[in-house]
């Protein structure tokens, strides 16, 4: 088994080489090596990518990163998030995501974050000795319309696509009588100004609500990430979507960029991300007295599309959808947990107030 390594300025060749255009597996998409070129957090000899092939020159495993900074107290530091692992199923058991993850950790200097991992991956991150926690944010999902097909574990997919006319069933007659419900809803009607990019209205706003952000995010890295996706809106995948293993094209996957008003004076700013009818907000930004007008800003795009969940972790919007009257039928506590390098544990305890947005990692791009 060879291991080799794919940095920022390596990534144009490659994605442009026979290797690449021939492999039935590829670690990364078009698209997404795009993002990591313009990534303005990137430098380019930072490893993006780490690949292990067989004897056959036939790729067998795969890790990838996010480059990003982290804004302590004291200093600020460079770092990578891990953003998505492979290992083909055959070749599990001879320590193939170990060396993926030794070989990142060599090349970015024991810098790594990591979050949304699964249970068998958390295993192999503590197995490591590398890491530490770093927060264990509480979030909410709210359910405004009932998808069945969606919500039902995805292990048990195919025996869910057997049954879909009976969940179709199912979701149109509760959502036959739970329209009547939102039909009874009311909510003030608030002022709503899409833009493509943040403007110098809201670039003012960000640096006066920015508090404590570990990511520290500005204008030029949300402006990044609105121009070049990871995900794509197709209902028909590309071939490139069918040799990856992760998220590359969905039905609808869309940035909208909104100014929230009240009385024609900018009181926040949302990037929502809408993924087939669901809905996140990667990033928001609004002092506290406006939650309510934000919450209202945020239900009215809900109903008007006809979204069917929620997914925040916002503290805010936490707090205050607990205790005010809104339109969803269920609410239900989430969590999402993060591991950083021990070697960041001195900063880190220098830093006790630090704020993580939804979008920090690469949350925002899938």
């Amino acid at each position: 088994m060879q291991l080799t390594t794919i940095t920022v300025q390596e990534l144009k060749t490659y994605i442009s080489s026979k290797a690449y255009q021939t492999s039935p597996v590829i670690p990364i998409t078009p698209q997404r090596a795009i993002s990591h070129i313009n990534n303005p957090k990137a430098k380019a000899d930072d490893l993006i990518l780490s690949l292990i092939h067989n004897d056959k020159n036939e790729l067998v495993a795969y890790l990838g990163v996010l480059p990003d900074e982290l804004h302590f107290s004291t200093v600020v530091e460079r770092c990578c998030w891990l953003s998505c692992m492979w290992v083909n199923p055959i070749t599990r058991g001879q320590g193939l995501a170990r060396r993926l993850l030794a070989s990142v950790f060599e090349a970015w200097d024991n810098r790594v974050l990591v979050t949304e991992f699964t249970p068998a991956a958390k295993r192999l991150y503590d197995k490591s000795g590398h890491f530490i926690d770093l927060a264990k944010p509480k979030g909410f999902r709210a359910y405004l319309r009932l998808n069945l097909h969606y919500l039902l574990p995805k292990k048990n997919e195919e025996k869910w696509t057997k049954w879909k006319w009976a969940l179709n069933i199912l979701d149109g007659g509760f959502n036959f009588f739970n329209k009547i419900r939102l039909a009874l809803f009311s909510t003030p009607q608030v002022e709503l100004n899409y833009i493509a990019e943040p403007d110098e209205e809201v670039i003012q706003l960000i640096n006066a609500c920015q508090k404590n952000g570990l990511m520290n995010r500005q204008s030029q890295d949300l402006t990044w990430m609105l121009r070049y996706p990871w995900v794509l809106s197709s209902k028909v995948k590309d071939e490139n979507a069918k040799r990856y293993y992760f998220s590359s094209v969905d039905k609808r996957f869309q940035f909208l960029p909104t100014k929230v008003y009240q009385n024609k004076k900018l009181v926040g700013f949302l990037i929502f991300a809408i993924r087939g009818n669901n809905l996140k907000i990667p990033y928001a930004y609004f002092q506290e007295e406006h939650v309510s007008t934000v919450l209202q800003a945020i239900y009215q795009q809900m109903l008007t599309e006809k979204l069917d969940m929620l997914t925040c972790f916002h503290p805010l919007l936490l707090k205050h959808i607990k205790t005010s009257k809104h339109p969803f039928f269920k609410v239900r506590d989430f969590q999402r947990h993060y591991i950083i390098s021990k070697r960041f544990a001195e900063p880190l305890e220098q830093t006790p107030n630090f704020s993580i947005q939804d979008g920090d990692a690469d949350a925002a791009f899938t």
